[in-house]
């Protein structure tokens, strides 16, 4: 698996870091003390590692083992209540008042599936945070297209019956050889 590969170097690359802080910000306008939280494809914990002390909860999962040894690790030194787990998100028997999702979604071959089983962990009113690239060319990704089933996402892409659509919002900018928009949609469970 190329994420267990590349796990060790992930967050030298600043646009990675900057990215899962700018999606962090944004939630953390939504979380309090009490807030139980879900990283959903959480890598090396970019995102949800920011917040440490703010939420009651945080469990970050991915199907990358060596991602989640990272994420232990670093949770570990930040002295942060937070667990990764190496697993398939069917696996995750818990509800959260948040689920978040970075750049994860252009990796999932069933959309709808995915939403269906984020809808079923999420609490009464809980919100669902995606952010991942606008339609773009299949250039993205510099070492080939083999993991990818969506070249980036229209503002529709996420309708779903079970969600309400609160906001979508363009959250970041990703410079390579070009320019890669990053929207954050934020749902709400009906």
């Amino acid at each position: 698996m190329r994420f267990n590969n590349e796990a060790k170097l992930w967050d030298e690359k600043p646009r990675r870091v900057e990215l899962g802080k700018n999606v962090s910000e944004y939630v953390k306008k939504y979380i309090n003390k009490d807030s139980e939280i879900l990283d959903f494809g959480c890598g090396t914990g970019l995102v949800s590692l920011n917040f440490c002390g703010l939420v009651k909860d945080i469990i970050g999962v991915d199907l990358s083992c060596e991602m989640i040894n990272i994420y232990n690790k670093k949770a570990k030194s930040l002295n942060c209540k937070a667990l990764g787990i190496c697993s398939d998100i069917k696996e995750i028997d818990k509800k959260f008042d948040i689920i978040v999702s970075s750049m994860v979604f252009h990796h999932i071959k069933n959309i709808d599936e995915i939403l269906n089983i984020l809808y079923s962990k999420l609490k009464p009113k809980g919100k669902l945070f995606i952010a991942d690239l606008v339609i773009e060319d299949g250039s993205f990704h510099d070492k080939g297209n083999s993991d990818v089933f969506h070249f980036g996402f229209d503002k529709n892409s996420f309708y779903h019956n079970k969600f309400n659509l609160i906001e979508i919002q363009k959250i970041y900018t990703i410079q390579k050889h070009k320019q890669f928009d990053v929207l954050i949609w934020q749902l709400e469970r009906v």
